[in-house]
């Protein structure tokens, strides 16, 4: 059970984040592969620090020198977005809960689960940007739909794994914010000499 709640976690971080790239290029007319590369430098200090703080630095140079995003953007939105956006704590908190339920044989209903992700999305933007920050928030969640806080123990045992990915999806996250606030904002991303690009 432990392996399946480890794999099914890091599995849809993946999935969401390949899905980032997507809406981002949609949206921003961004090639795919450009994003992609912008974003890895800042996707590998996520993954071996396991936090959203740690690769910020690079994730302003990336997204300025690679992407050509114009600093007044990056300046606000992405310290902005590392304080506040966790696109993973929806899902990563969506399946914790499904899996504290099952280890206690506590069924979970619909009505709860939306519960889990619609707090998801507000608690979140208190959670602390370090590593496991995000379970201070989840005690009062799981007490009042009936999970024991006990619980939050386990996932916080298994959460070694499956945090790193859910950190690069946040990470990823970020970017993607800053890559679209600056297409509404009517900036033009793509006209970028290649000369540019690192």
């Amino acid at each position: 059970a432990i392996g399946f709640y480890i794999l099914a976690y890091s599995i849809e971080s993946i999935a969401i984040t390949l899905l980032l790239y997507v809406v981002v290029s949609l949206i921003t007319r961004i090639p795919i592969c450009r994003f992609a590369r912008a974003a890895l430098p800042a996707q590998l200090i996520a993954f071996s620090s396991s936090s959203s703080i740690a690769p910020l630095p690079v994730l302003v140079e990336s997204a300025e020198v690679r992407l050509g995003l114009p600093k007044p953007v990056t300046g606000f939105v992405l310290p902005l977005a590392v304080s506040t956006f966790k696109i993973a704590s929806p899902v990563s908190w969506s399946v914790g809960a499904v899996f504290v339920g099952w280890f206690y044989g506590i069924p979970l209903h619909v009505g709860s689960l939306a519960v889990i992700a619609f707090a998801a999305v507000f608690l979140a933007f208190a959670a602390p940007g370090i590593p496991r920050g995000a379970f201070i928030m989840l005690t009062p969640l799981f007490l009042a739909i009936g999970l024991p806080a006990e619980g939050i123990g386990i996932l916080i045992a298994v959460d070694a794994i499956p945090d790193t990915f859910a950190t690069v999806l946040n990470t990823t996250g970020n970017l993607a914010a800053a890559a679209l606030v600056a297409s509404f904002g009517e900036t033009d991303t793509t006209a970028i000499p290649s000369s540019s690009l690192h």
